[in-house]
């Protein structure tokens, strides 16, 4: 028995509510499946937005639709690079109770 390993997200159902919140800008956040992991949903997230054609934040980059940050706890430390880029969507990992997972949308 492998009660202490994520489901699998290959349903696809993870896939369209992570699209969906993606599209959808006034959506606040989309939770992962219990016992994921908060980096792991993080990475779903953008490797989701990225096959939607998003440009994701990397160093160095420019002209990028979206930033992805594993925690919350990184924003400080992002903030001139959200300063400099209103128009980005900032996205931030954050572990919930009961060990769920999920992805929020920062609203400054």
């Amino acid at each position: 028995m492998d009660s202490c390993q994520a489901p699998d997200p290959g349903d696809g159902r993870l896939r369209m509510r992570v699209e969906a919140f993606l599209e959808d800008l006034s959506a606040d956040t989309v939770t992962g499946p219990r016992r994921m992991g908060r980096t792991p949903l993080v990475e779903f997230v953008r490797a989701t937005a990225e096959d939607a054609g998003l440009t994701v934040w990397s160093p160095g980059c420019d002209g990028f639709d979206v930033i992805i940050l594993d925690h919350w706890s990184e924003i400080p430390g992002m903030e001139d690079v959200i300063r400099d880029n209103p128009d980005a969507d900032v996205l931030f990992g954050q572990d919930l109770c009961h060990q769920v997972p999920a992805v929020v949308r920062h609203r400054p």
